[in-house]
């Protein structure tokens, strides 16, 4: 492959995953949890490609230096653009952690609460044979 054609496939790779991790971000910023399979398969794909290229690119430096100097200074900012966007798309990724691990810490602290308490039936009195649960809310803000 020419160095020409080996830059335009990496800078195309970090691109359409900058792309995957943007809509990413939007998935998660806006709570569409079931769109999120699809989207890491794609970005698990482009990420693996974008290894492999990175990885030719070290193993033949010849290829850089093959680059007129605009080329190579694009290919530069580029790259420094795409780990702006690795460093954003790693914090939605890590406050969404938060997030879901609060909700869910706070959902077992709810549970446990109640398992001592008396729940109700239909009536509201007391039903010591139903399951026991509360009834919690739960604000979810879509934007993290």
């Amino acid at each position: 492959m020419e160095p020409l054609e080996q830059i335009t496939v990496l800078m195309t790779l970090m691109r359409r995953l900058g792309q995957v991790m943007d809509h990413e971000s939007l998935v998660l910023q806006s709570l569409r949890l079931d769109a999120l399979p699809d989207i890491q398969e794609e970005k698990s794909a482009l990420a693996e490609a974008y290894e492999i290229e990175l990885g030719r690119l070290r193993c033949s430096p010849q290829v850089l230096g093959a680059l007129e100097v605009n080329i190579r200074d694009r290919l530069h900012e580029a790259m420094r653009e795409f780990q702006e966007k690795v460093t954003t798309n790693l914090n939605v990724l890590l406050a969404t952690q938060t997030v879901v691990e609060r909700v869910l810490r706070n959902i077992g602290q709810s549970l446990s609460r109640t398992a001592a308490g008396p729940s109700y039936g239909t009536r509201g009195e007391a039903a010591a044979s139903e399951p026991r649960g509360q009834v919690i809310s739960v604000a979810f803000d879509r934007k993290l």
